[in-house]
């Protein structure tokens, strides 16, 4: 009678990992569905499982994956391409090879805790304007949404809201932004180049070339007495005009003049059918 109860006792307890749907993955990790299925068709998150013909369930497998991806791109600055082939070796038991990697478990607390720091301080935000400049630049301002922005810096719509209450509060950062790139940029002139005339319109208009849909958005919107981008435009005339001033003291032609001249050749160029696109896209990766 005593052998059934002793065996009952020797047989091991099988907990079942807990599974969440999309909704709740999305709320324990902060990072939107779109996001997270981008993730899956890159091949950086194991397959959830399916349960029905559009439902699927993800475990805490996804939620620690997702939070490292979100650290290694904050932190390295790493391509998605290259996490992919990272992770199955930093992760091995979550990709079903235990037999491999160096991952150990006790360095989460670590990990999340500078993820936590990086969440705080200014990472989130470079990565907004950063992608809000870049897609600015390729579509215009009223072609771009918050959703846009939020899918290609890869961070929930909230973590948005965290930072800019709206889109033009989002675009006038990045219209600031631009004009410091074009601004450091012009100021890498050569010395032997300093106080030409032309060379340095050429120059800076070459440094404004990947800004001049944002910067043409901005001066429309300004036309149009919209509030704060009057304000904004000539704070973008104010950093270029002190960046050629300072690269041309004393010059003949007023400062103010040459940003001018440098704006009107950069639209030139820019809508130049000899100046290729793909020399937009280099100008702008810089």
């Amino acid at each position: 009678m005593r052998a059934p109860a002793a065996e009952a006792r020797r047989t091991p307890v099988v907990t079942v990992p807990r599974q969440f749907t999309m909704s709740e993955l999305v709320e324990r990790t902060g990072v939107a569905a779109a996001t997270v299925r981008y993730y899956l068709t890159a091949g950086v998150l194991p397959p959830p499982e399916r349960v029905a013909a559009n439902r699927f369930l993800y475990d805490e497998r996804h939620v620690e994956v997702i939070r490292l991806i979100r650290l290694v791109r904050e932190r390295r600055g790493l391509l998605i391409e290259t996490i992919g082939r990272l992770l199955p070796e930093l992760l091995p038991d979550l990709f079903d090879k235990p037999s491999k990697g160096v991952f150990h478990p006790e360095m989460w607390n670590q990990l999340l805790a500078a993820e936590t720091q990086l969440e705080a301080g200014s990472s989130v935000d470079e990565r907004l304007v950063g992608a809000g400049l870049t897609l600015f630049s390729r579509r215009g301002y009223a072609d771009v949404s918050v959703d846009d922005v939020c899918r290609s810096a890869l961070i929930a719509k909230g973590s948005f809201y965290r930072h800019y209450p709206s889109k033009g509060a989002l675009f006038f950062a990045v219209v600031e932004e631009a004009a410091r790139r074009a601004a450091g940029e012009f100021a890498t002139l050569p010395d032997d180049e300093v106080g030409v005339d032309v060379p340095l319109v050429d120059r800076l208009a070459g440094a404004l070339v990947p800004h001049v849909t944002v910067l043409l958005d901005l001066a429309s919107l300004a036309t149009q007495q919209r509030p704060g981008y009057g304000r904004a435009l000539r704070r973008v005339v104010e950093t270029l005009v002190a960046a050629v001033a300072g690269q041309a003291p004393g010059d003949a032609v007023p400062p103010q003049e040459i940003v001018g001249r440098a704006f009107v050749e950069a639209i030139r160029r820019a809508a130049d059918e000899e100046f290729p696109a793909a020399v937009l896209v280099d100008l702008q990766a810089r």
